[in-house]
């Protein structure tokens, strides 16, 4: 997840090209104050009238700061206006975001390990949709709290999108939220010193009953299970175990086209 503290549309449409299909480009007012306070973002995205970048508050130290200043947006449309064959300015605008995010975003976040031990553990590289659904619900838990968010998501409605996931013998996209949400949480959990209810809060539920409640339905582990080492391995393989066979990863490699408006 990029968060985007930019009020030019055009550079904000150059960012979401730039970034990853399998991520959010969150810039709504509501949507970046919880991102930041609640989220896992990889990289914030801000723009300075002038040098010197003004401050990002509420930022967490090490989530990494892109900063755009208006000298560096005037260097890259001279440096355009240089190439043998003039680009367009939107796409030469991401190849340059897109090179600055590289080089900027080089931290690992517990999202990218918890990928990466799921491929792991059912044997196989994950799909490209399967990734940027995980991915969004496990970075912005208190975003997507239902159908409704991921559907938005994929410029679907809830009913089309639960159609879709049906014609490929899949799991309701609901089942696969619910499970990401508790990974979600298993990982807050994992801090010693956050609460149950400091975790149901960061995660959207209305209430810690419910957040346990939730943990217990889905995992069959309780929420002291899944601070441990042992309680978090035991739910990756069960989740593997239900919902990454063989079978089950070449549907979702049939839904490649899951998040058209974010990777258009």
């Amino acid at each position: 997840m990029i968060v985007a503290l930019l009020s030019d549309p055009y550079i904000r449409a150059a960012l979401e090209r730039a970034a990853r299909s399998e991520e959010d480009v969150v810039w709504t007012g509501d949507q970046v104050v919880a991102a930041v306070e609640l989220g896992t973002p990889r990289l914030v995205v801000c723009h300075a009238e002038g040098a010197r970048p003004r401050p990002v508050l509420g930022v967490d130290a090490e989530v990494p700061i892109l900063t755009l200043t208006r000298a560096t947006l005037c260097r890259w449309e001279s440096e355009r206006h240089r190439v043998a064959w003039l680009p367009a300015r939107m796409e030469y605008l991401a190849d340059r975001l897109r090179e600055q995010i590289r080089e900027t975003a080089v931290r690992t976040t517990w999202v990218d390990v918890t990928l990466r031990d799921l491929a792991r553990v059912s044997g196989a590289p994950l799909p490209p949709p399967l990734r940027g659904f995980a991915r969004r619900v496990l970075e912005f838990p208190f975003h997507y709290v239902d159908l409704r968010a991921v559907a938005s998501a994929c410029g679907t409605t809830r009913g089309a999108l639960k159609a879709r996931f049906r014609r490929r013998g899949l799991a309701s996209p609901s089942t696969y939220i619910r499970w990401f949400r508790v990974m979600a949480g298993a990982y807050l959990l994992s801090d010693r010193s956050v609460s149950v209810a400091r975790a149901a809060y960061m995660l959207g539920y209305t209430t810690d009953g419910n957040f346990c409640r939730s943990i217990q339905s889905v995992s069959r582990l309780t929420p002291t299970e899944v601070r441990t080492v042992r309680g978090w391995n035991r739910l990756l393989v069960r989740f593997s175990w239900l919902f990454l066979r063989p079978e089950s990863l070449e549907a979702w490699g049939r839904l490649d086209d899951l998040f058209v408006r974010t990777a258009a």
